[in-house]
């Protein structure tokens, strides 16, 4: 499948997805910014959230980052600002956010990883105040769904929501963590072979998939190391195998009977 095809894919999911939402809100949109109570209306500033949402997950594939820093800060916006809440009835808009941690934990640099898990958690115990606590915003009164003392069942409720959004988050995160090419790479054995005996336990992981043909990138996902890390290694391996480029790494793991020429890439 061409590049530019594949890149493609992401954002048009996202529109789709907008354009649906839009379709299932036919009639809550009002051109007013509604009063505190009007919980039914959807205003021109919760429209704009939503399409902020669909950029976000347009863009998660190729800027992770991005993604999740704009998630976050449309979260705190809605948390703060009341006229950005969705009504009631447009809370289904949240569900374009599911496959966002999927597409950050398939894309993201294994060295930004933790960070970009602890944003993806963060904007899903938002989503969980605001599915619960709608009144909480600095623009309006401070309150509960339909007017509910705290305490008792909205506490529950909650609660309740705020697991229900964490958990969806972090599902959707660890499915999109399940590559095969991210399995670790076994080491037969190369691990005890002489020609390789300089190289530590990790170069020696390093240099099968250098043999195999694989880019910096690749490498580092199949690792879990940063991309940094990648090329420090492949220095070393270098230097310690008297070798001048990537492609004498392949024609010296074949030389040497390292790799079987089925295992090219």
């Amino acid at each position: 499948m061409p590049k530019l095809l594949r890149a493609s894919i992401v954002p048009a999911v996202a529109t789709a997805l907008l354009a649906a939402w839009v379709a299932t809100q036919h009639g809550q949109f009002t051109a007013d910014v509604p009063l505190h109570e009007d919980t039914f209306a959807t205003s021109p500033y919760a429209v704009l959230v939503m399409v902020g949402y669909a950029a976000t997950l347009g863009v998660a594939r190729l800027r992770p980052t991005w993604a999740v820093i704009g998630t976050v800060l449309l979260v705190t916006l809605q948390l703060l600002f009341w006229p950005a809440r969705f009504s009631q009835a447009s809370w289904v808009g949240y569900l374009v956010l599911l496959p966002l941690p999927a597409l950050v934990a398939r894309s993201a640099d294994p060295a930004h990883r933790r960070r970009l898990l602890a944003g993806v958690l963060a904007a899903a115990v938002g989503v969980g105040a605001l599915l619960t606590v709608p009144t909480v915003s600095l623009s309006g009164r401070w309150g509960t769904i339909n007017g509910l003392p705290w305490g008792g069942r909205i506490t529950s409720d909650i609660a309740v929501w705020l697991v229900v959004a964490v958990a969806a988050a972090a599902l959707s995160w660890r499915v999109g963590g399940r590559r095969p090419d991210t399995a670790p790479v076994p080491i037969p054995p190369l691990t005890h072979h002489s020609v390789v005996a300089t190289l530590s336990t990790r170069e020696r992981e390093i240099f099968r998939l250098l043999a195999e043909g694989r880019s910096n990138a690749d490498i580092a996902r199949q690792a879990y190391i940063s991309e940094t890390t990648v090329k420090t290694h492949v220095g070393n391996i270098l230097t310690k195998l008297e070798l001048g480029s990537r492609s004498e790494v392949i024609a010296f793991a074949y030389r040497n009977g390292l790799m079987a020429p089925e295992r090219a890439q």
